[in-house]
């Protein structure tokens, strides 16, 4: 048993609300949450150390530059301005000086206004410090570095721009990563809950093949450790419910089997009755035709559940043959006439005039023969009987002027015992096994039975036969 199908219901279902579509949903969300959670702790591990690596950058820079300056202005000629102006500056700072208050800057925009009290006051008491500052122009790292004289400092303030740049571009490119992430994660999430949810699909095919009447349906689990113990219990399930139909349908074999000899007692009992009717008063022939009629339902009820039980039992008795169903549908409408039924009238389309089908022919005239009595009984008559045909397969609709079959009871109508409700179906003679019956030999023949709306209004019974060999 193969069985991909990944549903039981059959028809289309939003993939979300799927074993298949939550699988693959739980697998994003987990994953997109893990890779959320490295791309923080990339963020976080990353940008630490940039900072890390730029506060060193600048406080050795700025040690140097402040011994640089504390060194030439003590022993060569130069002015304050040209000491500061000589210092190197690889990462573009701004040098400071300040001697007892008075200010020296290489830049026109950052002078001492640009550095706060809470920087300067610990610097110019001899604690070297640094200190981040936030300006119109970006942020800035300001360190201070005390020199040898009294109220003497080098301060040198450094641009962090390029540094924010690089954080804003390592979290474009994390934030990136992770969404263009889901559409993969989903990707591989549903290709990758396929092979491991399919176990389950072939347990529900399984299950559904049995639910239609194939007993015989088992699970391999084709050495799948964890499906061998579902197969197991499943295969013993399925043997055990298969023996007990099949038991079930001899016992009810024998009965109807049994069941015959008593019928036929009785029939040739009515018929030595009837030889001397015409000596019975009024009532007592009627009585006669009365009881007639029954024992005929009876018959027919005790054929029907013979041929129903044989089929459980697995005596199919299949004999496939060449038959031309446009000719077997008018053979059996000329019987109806014989017997004095009403018929209808027979539209053949041209295409299906020589169709050729292969077919059990007796089960083909007994499903025939049961939707044309269905409609004299439940359907207030037959009223039509098309055959057309297609490519692949040929199709008999069998309509009537009943007042149909409601849609939620098309289905069932084919179980066996089964009555429809609020329609003269339930007011009419018959133990509800002629259609069962039809949907059964239709489906030994490989096809399929089907009950829709007629154009008059009733029910339309369409039987699809297929065009090929039947296996």
């Amino acid at each position: 048993m193969d069985g991909d199908s990944a549903e039981l219901g059959g028809g289309r279902t939003n993939p979300l609300r799927t074993l298949r579509g939550r699988a693959t949903l739980a697998f994003t969300v987990v994953t997109t949450v893990l890779c959320s959670l490295l791309a923080t702790a990339v963020w976080v591990a990353v940008s630490q150390y940039l900072l890390v690596q730029r506060e060193r950058t600048t406080l050795i820079q700025a040690a140097d530059n402040a011994t640089q300056v504390q060194r030439a202005l003590g022993t060569e000629r130069l002015t304050v301005p040209q000491v500061l102006a000589q210092l190197p500056r690889e990462s573009g700072s701004i040098s400071l000086y300040v001697d007892d208050g008075e200010w020296v800057t290489t830049s026109l925009l950052v002078g001492r206004d640009a550095i706060p009290d809470s920087l300067a006051g610990p610097v110019l008491e001899g604690s070297p410090a640094r200190q981040r500052i936030e300006t119109r122009d970006g942020t800035l790292m300001a360190v201070g570095i005390p020199l040898a004289g009294l109220n003497e400092a080098y301060f040198e303030v450094f641009p962090l721009d390029e540094l924010d740049r690089t954080y804003r571009v390592l979290a474009a490119g994390l934030g990136i990563s992770v969404v263009g992430l889901v559409p993969l994660l989903l990707t591989m999430g549903w290709w990758v809950t396929g092979p491991a949810l399919r176990p389950l699909s072939r347990v529900a095919s399984a299950a559904g093949a049995i639910a239609e009447g194939d007993l015989s349906t088992r699970i391999d689990p084709r050495g799948d450790p964890a499906l061998a113990a579902i197969a197991s219990s499943f295969n013993r399930t399925a043997a055990s419910l298969e023996a007990r139909v099949r038991t079930d349908a001899r016992f009810a074999a024998d009965v109807s089997h049994e069941l015959r000899s008593p019928l036929t007692a009785m029939l040739g009992a009515i018929d030595l009755v009837e030889d001397s009717a015409a000596e019975l008063p009024a009532e007592g022939r009627e009585g006669v035709s009365v009881l007639r009629s029954e024992v005929h339902r009876f018959e027919r009820l005790v054929a029907d559940l013979l041929e129903m039980s044989r089929s459980d039992a697995g005596n199919a008795d299949l004999v496939l043959e060449h038959v031309r169903l446009a000719a077997l549908v008018e053979e059996t409408l000329a019987r109806r006439r014989l017997t004095g039924r009403d018929t209808a009238e027979l539209r053949v389309d041209a295409a299906a005039t020589d169709v050729v089908i292969r077919a059990d022919k007796r089960r083909l005239e007994r499903v025939l023969g049961n939707l044309m009595d269905n409609a004299d009984k439940h359907g207030g008559g037959l009223s039509g009987v098309t055959v057309t045909c297609s490519d692949t397969t040929a199709r008999v609709a069998v309509d009537d002027d009943g007042p149909g079959i409601p849609e939620d009871e098309r289905l069932r109508i084919f179980d066996r015992f089964a009555r429809g409700t609020g329609s003269s179906r339930t007011r009419t003679d018959g133990a509800g096994l002629g259609l069962a019956l039809v949907a059964r030999h239709v489906q030994a023949m490989g096809g399929t039975v089907t009950v829709t709306e007629s154009p008059s209004g009733g029910a339309r019974f369409v039987v699809q036969l297929p065009m090929g060999a039947v296996s």
